[in-house]
């Protein structure tokens, strides 16, 4: 009996040791760091939805937001301390992180811009984004087209505005833009009253808003107390209402305006007649791709590029993946603002 008991107890620690050897055999899960700004809620969507699906796919996500330059170039070197395997960063300065990502090269870390190319650094291995030469390109056609301007339209007052100066994106939105409707300046068909019609006079700080609306209100007052102000540039959604809520507030008709982000806010003044038209960047479809390279990335297989000529970063030519983007006015408003 006595060997029984002793056969038995040698049996269980011999399982017990094996389910012990197995458990710590077992491959670790691959972790992801994502730094994104709090500068807006699609930032904190895309985060929140990125975690989600990351976390499907067996991934360890450590999701952090920042609200300034400096708390998110630390949040990213505490991350690169961590060695994660993949790390994304959705840019509040896209040139801010060339010496934080030196020590991400150094040891091998992948790293990805989301909807922001990192500029100056070698360091980033890819790119997912919309198609931002599309969206400067959507905008500028649908203006002239709305005007009838390749067929003599005109001549329309219209000012511009731009995004933030420290995004990559808001500078190649404007330029394919203003390449667009140049001609049409040149010609005397579109009239800029104010006369600022390069970024630098016309981008609104961090793309806030709030920082547009004294200058729409000086276009106001300045330019526009005996003269219709008919067409406005604007870069997103947020800065199109700020715009036209001091446009009516000046007792002045809605001009031709753009937007980009594709809020509901802004389907709703489509729909009500005040904002023309917005291009939409569906959040899903961009953290879908980003989740998708991000597994190519980590698994060491090549992820899905459709783009590597036109995003140069001033060190290299960044692989990219655009998604495409989709205007949006008052033909198909109702179908988009049911999903």
């Amino acid at each position: 009996m006595k060997h029984i008991k002793f056969l038995c107890l040698t049996l269980l620690l011999i399982f017990a040791a094996t389910l012990s050897g197995c458990g710590s055999n077992q491959p670790k899960a691959k972790s992801v760091a994502v730094c994104f700004p709090n500068t807006t809620s699609s930032w904190q969507r895309n985060g929140d939805s990125l975690q989600k699906l990351l976390e499907e796919e067996g991934f360890t996500v450590n999701v952090q937001f920042s609200a300034t330059i400096e708390e998110q170039q630390k949040q990213v070197k505490d991350v690169i301390g961590k060695n994660p395997d993949c790390i994304v960063i959705g840019a509040i300065d896209s040139a801010a992180f060339v010496e934080v990502l030196e020590n991400a090269k150094k040891k091998n870390i992948p790293v990805i811009g989301f909807d922001r190319i990192l500029s100056n650094t070698d360091a980033i291995s890819y790119y997912a984004s919309f198609d931002n030469g599309a969206i400067g390109d959507g905008m500028g056609e649908y203006i002239a087209a709305a005007l009838n301007l390749k067929n003599g339209g005109g001549p329309f007052n219209i000012e511009f505005f731009a995004g933030g100066p420290s995004d990559n994106n808001a500078h190649i939105f404007f330029e394919n833009t203003m390449k667009i409707l140049e001609p049409y300046l040149k010609s005397g068909q579109l009239v800029c009253r104010s006369g600022q019609t390069t970024f630098d006079q016309v981008a609104v700080a961090d793309w806030n808003s709030a920082n547009a609306r004294p200058r729409i209100q000086e276009l106001m007052s300045k330019y526009y107390t005996d003269a219709p102000l008919q067409v406005v540039l604007s870069p997103n959604d947020d800065i199109a209402g700020v715009i036209l809520d001091e446009i009516g507030k000046a007792g002045k008709p809605y001009p031709i305006i753009s937007g980009l982000d594709g809020d509901p806010a802004a389907f709703e003044r489509i729909k009500n007649g005040q904002q023309t038209f917005t291009i939409a960047k569906d959040p899903d479809v961009l953290t879908a791709k980003c989740v998708r390279m991000i597994k190519a990335v980590v698994e060491g297989t090549q992820p899905d590029i459709n783009d590597v000529t036109n995003y140069n970063n001033g060190v290299k030519v960044v692989p990219s993946y655009l998604c495409t983007p989709m205007i949006i006015d008052k033909t198909n408003v109702n179908s988009m603002a049911a999903k």
